[in-house]
């Protein structure tokens, strides 16, 4: 569609780095039907292009700028006669077509001067679409887990999807979405490949590219997936990363990493242009405890972490499972002269852009049997939301006269020794998450790799059981586990947990699983919530790879051998 080729050879400064940005979805695979919310979007006169996008709520979809210019810089002058919006994961989209009657482009956003940064528009249809789930833009918690990820977690951690091209040789939009797993690369990794030409724009790009494709296979994005988003994993309501901007031009093949848009620095371009809303619910914490037949009170807080616009009648509801019962107390509702509407639910006139409320929810539990329920806290308002992910909070309430008893490991140190035998130490904590019920003779009993011992340190003894004793509620026990093996290979040491005077309640988290590895030898990958320390690696799965020095060697190359750059859009 928009090809911003040329542009961008004439902005771009250095030798060459010019006539490359365009993307689309190559070695990727048909997408599942998982993304009702998809969108594709044509475009008429003068631009006659197809882009790729993401429906935000029932009207607005989210997209790239550059795909409202042609090839000579020509702007889309028409919304309402001359864009059409196909929404949904089917072949050409699910839905009917849907005209739009407005479309907006970021401020900041040049396609002459400035034709990188900033690629980011908002489309609003004429008529409303009502689809089964719906994206976030990403939140700063979420964004910055990501970008502390090491290099196994970043493997394969995004998701591109878009309507692009599937076949560099064949330039035709793809009738059926496609989708492809990506590895995230750090900014810096990113600009070097880029030559640099990323700096001025850094807080508003995310890289993402296939850093150890299987068989060799080209894994990209390409022309026609322009605005497509980057999503976290490939959750079917996921939170959006990024948006396809430009990649280099080299036939879609995988050379420098695709650049998309940094939406989590958009958030402000997209409430100055619509009227979606931030709001959020939230506790202290994720698990409660209370005694059989017994109450617990939930604190809870609704914020409107929008960065300017107000959201009106704020709804707070208390949605709570069979064998408990909630009630909202909560100070400045409208119920039309009591403090609460109803038992479990209540609405704020208001909460202006930053604010927040708090109040709390008591919970009973209503029989003599023990009982691990969900509450839920919900929020919603008159506005629409570009976070709905987070207007949802499942908590735990745990209604129970035992402890709830937690192991976690994490090896950190693993060498040979002078007879060759492998020596391994364990940091082992066993937590009592009950914050009423104390543990009267916690252990810990370990499923041991074949030809391996194990001993514990002078607080807790070990040999396939470690008494760790007596604990109150909400206590730590740490401790140093040594395991000694006469056939040191990379293997899965099992701690499990339990009171011994009765057991413990629920059983959802006495289990963790650790690989253990040794000095030279491969570790297999861990399965339990510990981290294994740095004496093996493991593979990435399906094509993905740990991005090793090889790759920054690669990726350094690639800035000497300077491409032009390559728009994702893509003319019909």
């Amino acid at each position: 569609m928009v090809h911003r080729l040329t542009l961008l050879a004439l902005a771009l400064s250095g030798p060459a780095l010019a006539d490359d940005i365009q993307t689309y979805i190559v070695g990727g695979e048909d997408a599942t039907g998982d993304w009702p919310w998809a969108a594709l979007v044509e475009i008429g006169s003068p631009v006659n292009g197809v882009c790729s996008g993401s429906l935000l709520n029932k009207d607005w979809v989210i997209t790239a700028a550059h795909c409202f210019f042609n090839q000579n810089s020509n702007e889309q002058a028409n919304a309402n006669t001359n864009i059409t919006v196909y929404v949904g994961s089917g072949p050409n989209g699910t839905n009917s077509p849907h005209t739009a009657d407005v479309y907006r482009l970021h401020s900041g956003y040049d396609n002459e001067a400035n034709p990188i940064g900033n690629d980011i528009a908002l489309v609003h249809l004429s008529t409303a679409i009502e689809v089964s789930s719906l994206p976030s833009l990403v939140d700063d918690a979420h964004f910055d887990e990501l970008l502390a990820r090491d290099a196994m977690g970043r493997d394969e951690a995004v998701t591109a999807i878009g309507w692009g091209v599937t076949d560099p040789d064949n330039p035709t939009v793809s009738d059926t979405l496609q989708q492809v797993a990506l590895d995230y690369v750090p900014f810096s990794t990113c600009n070097q490949s880029w030559n640099g030409f990323l700096t001025p724009v850094q807080s508003s790009v995310i890289c993402a590219a296939e850093l150890n494709p299987q068989d060799n296979e080209t894994e990209n994005t390409c022309l026609g997936d322009s605005g497509g988003p980057l999503i976290l994993g490939d959750d079917p309501a996921p939170y959006i990363v990024g948006l396809t901007s430009f990649g280099s031009a080299d036939n879609c093949q995988a050379g420098r990493p695709t650049v998309f848009t940094q939406v989590l620095n958009m958030v402000d371009f997209v409430e100055a242009n619509s009227p979606l809303v931030d709001v959020s619910v939230g506790s202290d914490s994720q698990r409660y405890y209370g005694s059989l037949g017994g109450q617990v009170t939930v604190p809870a807080t609704v914020t409107n972490g929008s960065q300017r616009n107000t959201a009106h009648n704020v709804m707070i509801r208390a949605d709570a499972d069979t064998g408990i019962d909630a009630s909202l107390q909560w100070s400045g509702c409208d119920s039309g002269g009591g403090p609460l509407a109803d038992d479990d639910q209540c609405t704020l006139s208001s909460l202006s852009a930053g604010s927040d409320s708090s109040g709390q929810v008591e919970v009973s539990h209503n029989g003599a049997t023990e009982t691990d329920a969900t509450l839920t806290l919900a929020v919603s308002s008159d506005e629409d939301e570009y976070r709905i992910k987070n207007n949802r909070a499942p908590v735990t309430v745990v209604f129970s006269n035992r402890p709830d008893l937690t192991v976690s490991a994490e090896q950190t140190s693993g060498h040979l020794d002078s007879d060759g035998q492998g020596i391994a130490t364990v940091a082992v904590r066993v937590s009592n998450l009950s914050t009423v019920n104390a543990a009267s003779n916690a252990t810990v009993a370990l499923t041991l790799p074949a030809g391996t011992t194990a001993r514990g340190d002078d607080t807790v003894q070990c040999d396939t059981l470690c008494w760790v004793g007596p604990m109150d509620s909400g206590a730590n026990v740490d401790f140093t586990l040594t395991l000694t093996s006469g056939t040191p290979e990379s293997s899965t040491l099992t701690l499990t947990t339990t009171d011994q005077n009765g057991g413990d309640f629920p059983q959802d988290n006495n289990r963790h699983e650790l690989a253990v590895a040794y000095s030279g030898v491969k570790a297999v990958s861990d399965t339990g919530s510990g981290d294994t320390s740095d004496t093996g690696s493991s593979g990435g799965s399906g094509g993905g790879g740990s991005f090793g020095v090889g790759w920054l060697l690669a990726l350094a190359g690639l800035a000497l051998r300077i491409q032009p750059v390559r728009r994702n859009n893509r003319s019909r």
